[in-house]
């Protein structure tokens, strides 16, 4: 059944007919925007990650068109209206008058001999009338064009479009998917930006990935501002926040043994981890602080801090995988598409706390020496 180009996918409960992946290009010459759609279509089919890839572009039937010489027209005073007026009801027929009998109302149309009606082999034996009610032989203000019309023409803000959409292979991603064929329509075929645009999850997908990323740079900034104030210090924040790079990496090192994809629930798990994974730092922050102001040496308070605030971190560390651990197995189906955050929720929380136990404490010395060095 390749002839019928079949697609199996699974139901779309959201609706309004998109794929995952659907790119628009657009323009104004048709042979130019079908030449550079079917080169994109070449392109989706061979690239990895796309399945069952297609095209809306269809080319249409043949059509014989009547293309109007103006200057010449104009000169024998034959209008566009007229000629085409005349062509349909040589070729349509035209409705002369109405036959009413009994009650009962019958139309009755005019047309020319079936064998009189292809305007292709009696193209030089038509006449249309002019201004002046004169008959004037068509082929003397017009000449017959034989070609190929298209099937269906997709228009959008006043400009024509092609669509290219496709399905996402069994583990393939869809920022990939969106940054390869970005990246050969501008350098291959030389597209500006404002010359395609995605649709549907594609474009969601886009305008996730910069929202997420603004949502994650205001949590670490207002994350800092609250540390700031609480230690009233500029400096022993960022001894803090080491441990939110390291809860990040482990995130997506533990998304990739998975083989799960960075989607909007992993997304959720990573922003997530910004609040808890600087909970160990705190921890061993504060109890090294508050040794300091007892008047222990630095040295012996990081220790101190580390033998004392380990139990408390591995108790808490373990009762949040504890507790994430049911949305990260997918026991069911409902749940099986939120596994990705609970993988890089585990993924960031084993790293951080295992880093944090070594990186914070190492980092903290300078730190704290840098703070008594610029007071």
């Amino acid at each position: 059944y390749a002839y019928a180009n079949p697609a199996v996918k699974d139901y779309d409960a959201v609706g309004g007919g998109l794929r995952p992946f659907t790119v628009n290009i657009y323009g104004t010459d048709p042979a130019e925007l079908e030449k550079l759609a079917l080169a994109t279509l070449e392109h989706v089919r061979a690239a990895p990650g796309f399945k069952d890839a297609d095209v809306n572009f269809r080319p249409g039937k043949p059509e014989f068109r009547v293309e109007l010489d103006q200057n010449r027209a104009q000169q024998l005073g034959v209008s566009a209206a007229s000629v085409g007026q005349e062509l349909r009801t040589q070729v349509e027929g035209i409705e002369a008058a109405k036959y009413r009998i009994d009650g009962v109302e019958y139309k009755v149309r005019v047309r020319m001999q079936e064998s009189e009606r292809d305007l292709k082999q009696e193209f030089p034996k038509v006449y249309v009338p002019n201004l002046n009610k004169t008959l004037v032989r068509l082929a003397d203000v017009a000449k017959p064009v034989e070609t190929v019309g298209p099937s269906k023409i997709t228009r959008q803000d006043r400009g024509r479009y092609v669509q290219i959409s496709s399905d996402i292979a069994p583990g393939a991603g869809l920022g990939n998917m969106v940054d390869d064929v970005t990246k050969y329509l501008t350098t291959e075929l030389k597209l500006k930006p404002t010359d395609f645009a995605f649709v549907g999850q594609a474009e969601n997908f886009k305008e996730l990935g910069e929202s997420m990323a603004i949502a994650m740079g205001a949590g670490i900034l207002f994350i800092y501002l609250v540390l700031a104030s609480l230690y009233e210090s500029f400096a022993v924040p960022f001894t803090i926040m080491l441990a939110l790079p390291l809860a990040i990496c482990g995130s997506f090192v533990a998304l990739f043994l998975a083989g799960e994809s960075l989607n909007i629930f992993s997304m959720i798990g990573v922003i997530m981890l910004l609040g808890v994974a600087t909970k160990n730092s705190i921890l061993l922050v504060d109890y090294a602080n508050q040794q300091l102001d007892k008047g222990v040496d630095r040295a012996t308070a990081i220790l101190q801090a580390g033998r004392t605030r380990l139990r408390p971190i591995l108790m808490t560390t373990m009762a949040l995988i504890a507790g994430t651990m049911p949305i990260a197995l997918g026991l069911n189906e409902a749940s099986k598409q939120r596994t990705s955050m609970g993988v890089a929720i585990i993924g960031g929380l084993i790293s951080s706390t295992i880093l944090t136990l070594v990186v914070v404490p190492a980092a903290y010395s300078y730190v704290d020496r840098f703070r008594v060095w610029s007071s």
